[in-house]
């Protein structure tokens, strides 16, 4: 059996492209990575003065649970993927879906959750009065990105060369997709190449955020708010690996739970969702499904 010890199923299917093609010995692609999990799963959901707030962890292997997030189609994308073999790095299943886990750019795994939150008070929940942070022990705060970005492809120079990339990327705006797509550059770069290696479809990230975009509302928008009885929910990304830690905590500070008349503060609250990173570890179906299995596989890899 291959095993590859890599932190991105990116990277993985890069590793395993002598495999999918045929060219593995027979081998079954496994791959053992970091991920991220609540300490305690039964205490996703928390309520303190009358506000909700329930987060799931995005992980790598919830991926195919959550294809509203990270399921694409390959015919769809337009650009410079063009001739490119997509289905190297994301495998077409047998559904002709293709998939790409959007927080895993180059080697590494964003810290990534959905969030939902219920405002049952009779005052306005403004997201620019909270403070949301990924705590890790003997680090600053993080705080989860907040702006999605701009993915049009629009030209860049690249080293000496024309090539399309996402505007965001091109104007350093510091989003969300701007991110993912330098941690793409940055693994084209520096990963060893071989003889059957291929080009890393640069911006790939962005362009399936695109097709999907409706799904990817950040919940740190500072722009947001919560109007009372009604409940808001979306994504909370970090700029964090979860190869970096092992004990974290997500925090929710400075949710107001109570206003005076004039609708000053006079009550806030803390929410805080301690986490984990354990190894994990998948195989991938090559014969059958085409998907990524958790846990090992059988002796005959299926």
């Amino acid at each position: 059996m291959l095993r590859i010890k890599l932190f991105s199923l990116l990277a993985v299917f890069i590793a395993c492209i002598a495999i999918l093609n045929g060219c593995g010995g027979g081998g079954v692609p496994t791959v053992i990575f970091k991920e991220h999990d609540l300490s305690s799963p039964d205490k996703s959901a928390q309520t303190k003065g009358n506000v909700d707030i329930t987060v799931t962890p995005l992980k790598v292997s919830g991926m195919y649970q959550n294809p509203e997030l990270f399921s694409f189609s390959a015919d769809r994308l337009t650009g410079n993927f063009s001739g490119l073999a997509i289905d190297t790095y994301c495998p077409q299943d047998y559904q002709k879906t293709n998939w790409y886990h959007t927080f895993s750019p180059g080697n590494n795994i964003l810290v990534a959750f959905k969030a939902k939150m219920r405002n049952g008070t009779d005052h306005i929940l403004r997201m620019k009065d909270a403070r949301i942070y990924l705590m890790v022990e003997g680090q600053d705060p993080i705080a989860a990105v907040t702006l999605l970005g701009n993915a049009t492809l629009i030209q860049a120079t690249v080293g000496s060369e024309a090539a399309l990339r996402p505007k965001s990327y091109v104007d350093s705006d510091g989003s969300l997709i701007d991110w993912i797509t330098r941690e793409e550059d940055n693994y084209e770069r520096t990963r060893k190449k071989g003889l059957l290696s291929a080009e890393f479809p640069i911006g790939l990230g962005s362009q399936v955020v695109l097709q999907n975009q409706k799904a990817y509302k950040l919940i740190n928008d500072v722009s947001r708010e919560i109007l009372p009885g009604t409940t808001y929910d979306g994504l909370l990304v970090f700029p964090a690996y979860t190869s970096a830690f092992q004990d974290a905590k997500l925090t929710f500070y400075d949710i107001t739970t109570k206003t005076d008349a004039a609708g000053n503060p006079t009550e806030k609250v803390t929410f805080e969702f301690p986490i984990k990173v354990t190894d994990q570890q998948m195989w991938f179906d090559k014969e059958k499904e085409r998907r990524w299995h958790l846990g090992a596989p059988t002796p005959t890899g299926k």
